[in-house]
């Protein structure tokens, strides 16, 4: 990880001082511009691109594919047979197949620099080629920034740099072979280790502070939770839900249950993808040799609810 520390912050540098600019307006239309770049490992590594979509809205979307050795011949085998060369700088989505080496391919994003640390990271349960193509038609009307689960390389590479584990969204074969989300892969120092579904990826929201807007049935009636703040302190993990009523007359003592039964799921594992242990020795700084590290699939979970003014429909 000591290289990805050094690795990462010339890779900020470089970024801050304007390394990796597009392209000026006359070049691109020489240039096929890729929104989309799904990553697979195995015998071989193969890449497979869909180009973004130009303002004019004259071209369809298009896939293609290449193969090679390492990431980086692949990449240059993608470039071949074309008249315009591939551009990955504008590629908003990078998709990694989970048979994938996800660490060779975050140090080529380093190295390459071509692909911004700004891109948004996803793992794909299965081969991502193939789901990027049979998605490619929807994939190609959405971009990253419309994810709230939105998670970018540069984000993922400063906790793995500091041997952390960390949540980025996963991808999985839905209706008709199209990508569909399917909870939080868990990524840390060795790679992918595991993922976190159903209410495990609830809990995850939670621990991040997120979930306003999801709707909870409870005895008596709904929720829409409005706010949540989660912190870790005292040996315990603590979460505050504000909801608003959204029918009949729900039964908040059941939804500090439900928070707490969404949390414990998340941490029974023992992934702490949320800094726990920095929170838990913050207090104290002295303490951190002792938090850190801490097994937070054994952390005891507080949660505490209240009912704010607001009805839904």
């Amino acid at each position: 990880m000591r290289g990805w520390k050094l690795a990462l912050a010339l890779a900020l540098a470089l970024l801050a001082g304007g390394a990796g600019a597009l392209p000026e307006s006359r070049e691109i239309e020489g240039l096929k511009l890729v929104g989309t770049l799904a990553v697979d490992g195995g015998a071989e590594t193969s890449v497979t691109a869909l180009t973004a979509v130009r303002a004019t809205g004259e071209e369809e979307p298009e896939t293609f594919s290449g193969t090679g050795d390492s990431l980086a011949q692949a990449c240059r085998r993608l470039r071949e047979g074309s008249s315009r060369r591939t551009y990955l700088g504008q590629t908003e989505q990078l998709l990694i197949g989970e048979e994938s080496d996800l660490n060779a391919t975050l140090d080529f994003v380093l190295v390459d620099r071509e692909l911004r640390m700004d891109t948004s990271l996803y793992i794909v349960k299965g081969p991502a080629g193939a789901a990027l193509a049979a998605s490619a038609e929807r994939a190609s009307e959405e971009t990253g920034g419309q994810d709230p689960r939105r998670r970018t390389v540069g984000e993922t590479l400063a906790r793995l740099s500091e041997g952390e584990y960390a949540l980025v969204p996963a991808l999985a074969v839905g209706e008709e072979g199209a990508l569909a989300p399917a909870g939080w892969a868990v990524v840390g120092p060795l790679g992918l280790a595991g993922y976190l579904e159903e209410d495990a990826a609830l809990g995850a929201i939670l621990l991040d502070g997120d979930g306003e807007g999801e709707v909870v049935t409870l005895p008596g009636g709904a929720v829409e939770l409005t706010a949540v703040r989660t912190w870790a302190q005292n040996g315990r993990v603590k979460c505050g839900i504000e909801a608003r009523r959204a029918q009949g007359e729900p039964d908040m003592k059941a939804l500090e249950a439900w928070g707490e039964r969404m949390i414990r799921a998340a941490l029974a594992p023992g992934w702490d993808c949320w800094g726990l242990d920095r929170q838990l020795a913050c207090p104290q700084f002295w303490m951190w040799e002792r938090a850190k590290g801490t097994d937070v699939g054994k952390l005891d979970v507080e949660v505490t609810g209240r009912l704010v003014e607001g009805h839904g429909p």
